[in-house]
């Protein structure tokens, strides 16, 4: 009698390359392997195993799903985007990120596309590789290359010194490309079997910024309603009596699947009205982490921060490693040698005809322009990644040729996304150098740049003008949003408070810090490690060469002993209590002496405070 297997090869192989794959990236972040990125790592690990594949007839099953891929690896990682954003940043340069977002990926795929149709006219391209309809086809082929991936990118620049300016833009401009690049290729497929005439172009632009603009509205109104519920119905372990304290029955466990559920139904809803679920989902994740994030317990904020990281980092892994396997299907693939050798010089020419002109129109109204070394690395880090693979496969098939897709198109995209991750994601560290972008911070940067605008500009002159410049207040309209949203937004959905419950010299912050939550903190705190403020004046140091050195000055959460004080911290009679105290505990040694430098460390580890009244009384909405 012969036992039935449930684990087939495929899937036995397709776990020991993702197991392969975070190892290997694993030891890269470790050791700052900054010339192969963790992203090409796991594609050439792929393709090693897609050559194991077709050594062992195996490649029947490992075809990508394109299924799999949007509703299944892509959300997590666009959820994860928005929950971690850098919001100040993000906002500070939203008008270039959308002028490179939107208007360039707009001129990246019309550009593209007619180039393409121009070369099937000169034969170049084969005109049966494409279908019935080649003109909305080469847009569509346009339209699905524009969508840029620079996760090798990224993750080069987090290991490396760069501005902060170039990494926010890039960062920016991916996360909102792939939407607009999504949205655009499903506008044109509407028009797919319709005439094309002089009235189809405002018929196209009309719907993409419909499809823009309600995508959004559905991510935020989804989004609102689940911080409210959290701020209104929030649960603290030991709050009822006889309610058992764990994480279940506290409440907590269902205030994670609340938000999580959530994030996902904004995807499925969007997808159902026939609109951008990455869109809907990215902002759902802005707005939870804004609102939502503040209102579950501690232990709560700590979850959803390691499971949306980790749930990103396994999607994104998987997907690059998944696409390297996709060689051992090569061979059954449609090759259209225009295609191919045409590709990905017509992207790098595309991307350059959107970016220089649109950087020089940013900074027609950037206080800070963006100087030329900095518009090269933005041009050259725009790779090519599963998106564009993923909708490769969605494209209208041929009739007779293939089960989905144009089999020409989907090989040629395949080999640019191999190409541009490989290649150009491991020239990263290279280019940096050769730009002078590593080891320098935005205010060089925004030098370099206002010199160059201004010609007879003395480096100091233009060193001043942006120290100048950067003491200015926000931006009006920035100024209005806050007072909205802190009078009437927070006060419904909750959110970030600060109030009188902060002693001076010890602000209450968590000390591991949440989503970037920085458009309300104060500039003057120094950033520590997890985003922390501190007020060691040494926020990259460990906090035991601070405490030796006397300049550690601990936050009340530590002082207390792990006391849980609440969402809104101590209150101010209660926080100068125990500051009070805590001062006084510190400058007596056992001999009566004062030595602030060493007993500091002493008081920090032996101060009991006493357990402060419940908070419940000065909150309304528990």
């Amino acid at each position: 009698m012969t036992s039935t297997s449930y684990v087939s090869e495929e899937l036995a192989l397709i776990w020991s390359l993702l197991v392969t794959t975070v190892v290997a990236t694993f030891f890269i972040q470790r050791y700052k392997i900054t010339y192969i990125p963790p992203s090409a790592a796991a594609m050439a690990l792929g393709m090693v195993y897609g050559g194991i594949a077709k050594i062992a007839g195996l490649t029947a099953t490992l075809r990508f799903s394109p299924a799999a891929f949007f509703y299944g690896l892509l959300p997590p990682i666009v959820f994860a985007a928005g929950f971690t954003l850098k919001k100040r940043e993000f906002f500070r340069n939203f008008g270039t990120i959308v002028l490179f977002a939107v208007v360039g990926t707009l001129v990246s795929t019309i550009l593209f596309g007619l180039a393409t149709y121009l070369l099937m006219l000169m034969h170049v391209v084969k005109r049966s590789h494409l279908g019935t309809a080649p003109l909305v086809e080469c847009m569509l082929y346009g339209a699905l290359i524009s969508a840029t991936d620079p996760v090798a990118t990224l993750s080069v620049f987090s290991e490396l010194d760069v501005p902060p300016l170039l990494y926010n833009i890039v960062f920016g401009e991916s996360v909102l490309n792939d939407a607009v690049a999504i949205v655009l290729f499903r506008t044109l497929e509407e028009f797919y079997d319709a005439p094309l005439k002089f009235i189809t172009l405002p018929l196209i632009i009309w719907r993409f910024v419909t499809i823009g603009i309600g995508s959004l509205l559905t991510g935020i109104f989804v989004a609102l309603p689940c911080a409210f519920l959290l701020k209104r119905f929030q649960v603290a372990p030991g709050e009822q009596e006889g309610r058992q304290n764990s994480l279940a029955f506290s409440g907590t466990v269902y205030e994670i699947a609340l938000v999580v559920m959530s994030a996902y139904m904004a995807y499925l809803i969007a997808e159902v009205l026939q609109l951008s679920g990455i869109v809907a989902l990215f902002f759902s994740g802005v707005f939870h982490a804004h609102y939502s994030y503040y209102s579950v317990a501690p232990d709560a904020q700590i979850t959803l921060r390691r499971f949306f990281q980790f749930a990103a980092f396994l999607s994104e892994t998987f997907v690059f490693a998944y696409l390297g396997l996709q060689v051992a299907t090569l061979g059954s693939m449609t090759w259209d040698w225009g295609l191919l050798l045409t590709g990905l010089p017509l992207c790098l020419a595309t991307r350059a005809a959107n970016i220089f002109p649109l950087s020089r129109l940013a900074n027609l109204r950037r206080k800070l322009p963006l100087p030329m070394n900095l518009q090269w690395m933005v041009w050259a880090v725009g790779l090519r990644g599963a998106v564009a693979y993923g909708l490769a496969l969605n494209l209208p098939q041929i009739e007779g040729e293939s089960d989905e897709g144009i089999p020409a198109i989907e090989s040629a995209t395949l080999v640019i996304v191999m190409a541009s991750t490989l290649f150009l994601g491991a020239a990263t560290g290279p280019l940096l150098r050769f730009f002078d972008l590593q080891g320098v911070g935005d205010a060089e940067v925004a030098a370099a740049g206002y010199a160059q605008l201004h010609e007879g500009v003395s480096p100091t002159t233009a060193m001043a003008r942006v120290r100048d410049i950067n003491s200015t207040g926000p931006h009006t309209l920035l100024q209005r949003w806050k007072i909205l949203d802190r009078h009437f937004l927070k006060p419904l959905f909750g959110g970030r408070q600060f109030s009188a419950a902060a002693v001076r010299g010890y602000p209450l912050v968590a000390p591991d810090g949440g989503p970037e939550e920085d458009d309300d903190e104060d500039d003057s705190e120094t950033p520590g490690p997890g985003g922390t403020p501190t007020r060691a004046g040494r926020g990259g140091e460990d906090r035991s060469s601070a405490l030796e050195s006397g300049e550690y000055h601990p936050f009340l959460p530590s002082l207390a002993g792990g006391v849980d004080f609440g969402h809104n911290g101590l209150d101010s009679r209660q926080g100068m209590q125990l500051a009070q105290q805590h001062s006084g505990q510190r400058h007596e040694s056992s001999t009566g002496e004062n030595r602030p430098g060493a007993d500091l460390k002493a008081g920090v580890q032996t101060y009991k405070p006493p357990m402060p009244a419940p908070l419940d009384e000065d909150r309304p909405d528990r």
